[in-house]
């Protein structure tokens, strides 16, 4: 067994034996995935890379990154169901009207405070406050 170090950051402890950094996602067009995560819904590019598009969430140490690829892109390939973002109550609201002025449809929604909308490559994004 590994030891592990409580690391202090500004959003709390954590175990550094172990943690989740990143997801690493294929896209076929960076331009509109970059226009969707940072226009609408608030992400910063993390730094740049050739071919590539590191973004880190405003309340997050966690960066989604973002492949660029010939081939068209197919999110059931490879057994994802969704990814979510924890966005709280007055964000969500903001982002709803930001969701619907850019014209992304809700596709679902569980309860009163998570909605799921699809990306420019297909993916499934869940937004949720609870």
């Amino acid at each position: 067994m590994l030891a592990a170090a409580t690391v202090r950051t500004e959003r709390g402890e954590y175990d550094s034996a172990m943690a989740l950094r990143h997801l690493a996602l294929k896209t076929r067009d960076l331009a509109a995935t970059k226009r969707f995560y940072v226009e609408t819904l608030g992400l910063r590019e993390a730094f740049p890379h050739p071919g590539m598009l590191f973004l880190k969430t405003p309340g997050g140490g966690d960066l989604l990154n973002f492949v660029g690829v010939r081939r068209r892109v197919d999110p059931r390939a490879g057994g994802l169901d969704h990814f979510g973002f924890y966005v709280g109550e007055r964000r969500l609201a903001v982002l709803r009207r930001r969701l619907k002025t850019a014209g992304v449809k809700v596709v679902g929604r569980r309860g009163r405070w998570s909605i799921y909308v699809k990306d420019p490559n297909g993916y499934t994004v869940e937004l949720y406050a609870d």
